[in-house]
């Protein structure tokens, strides 16, 4: 009996250690499935690549954005302000429970477009004080400002490709292969290169057991 009580404890460890290291192999190991977009807001405010992993698993990526935008500005947890978001509030809300002013906190300062969302004073169009931003309205706003400062580019350039149709992870790739168009095709080149590994190494599996049967 003390015997099988001894295997019992050992395979129970031994089972506890490989789920770990699958869930630190599953958070660091890899980038792959985590878009740029998201590194590019973790780059632009500091945070462990971890830990955008971990958001991005209950929040949309184009979100993200807003997440980190209100935890700086409010100085709280991302995580905090996820599980607000989680929850079902509202990005106007969340941001009137962190202490701040929805009607001026997302303001855009553009040269060439006046309308919703954009504008000096938007905030206090159609309505004045009555008027909310909508959620999606909202992200809009954080993530051109973010994408302008990040880039270095004005608003009015990220707003003319988003209003051309083009999505924001697609616009962030766009500067980024504007600012390192060497290093953005070296590592394409090195995905590839791991792709192509990854599927030779399955079909080398595939006759190692074809000539042990």
């Amino acid at each position: 009996m003390k015997k099988l009580t001894s295997i019992a404890l050992i395979v129970g460890s031994l089972s506890g250690l490989l789920s770990a290291s699958e869930f630190d192999i599953g958070i660091s190991g890899s980038d792959r499935g985590i878009s740029g977009f998201s590194l590019s807001v973790g780059d632009y405010y500091r945070v462990p690549q971890r830990e955008i992993v971990m958001i991005e698993r209950s929040i949309p990526r184009d979100e993200m954005g807003v997440v980190y935008f209100l935890a700086q500005r409010s100085h709280r947890s991302a995580n905090y302000i996820a599980d607000l978001r989680l929850r079902g509030i509202s990005w106007w809300d969340i941001s009137i429970r962190l202490g701040l002013d929805p009607r001026t906190l997302y303001v855009v300062n553009s040269n060439r477009y006046s309308g919703p969302p954009y504008g000096k004073a938007y905030g206090y169009h159609n309505g004045g004080n009555k008027h909310r931003l909508r959620d999606a309205e909202i992200v809009e706003l954080v993530n051109v400002r973010f994408l302008s400062a990040y880039h270095g580019v004005s608003v009015d350039d990220v707003i003319s490709h988003r209003r051309s149709g083009e999505r924001y992870i697609n616009i962030d790739n766009r500067y980024r292969e504007q600012k390192h168009p060497r290093e953005q095709r070296h590592e394409e080149r090195r995905n590839d290169r791991g792709n192509s590994g990854d599927k030779h190494g399955e079909q080398g599996k595939g006759h190692d057991k074809g000539n042990r049967e």
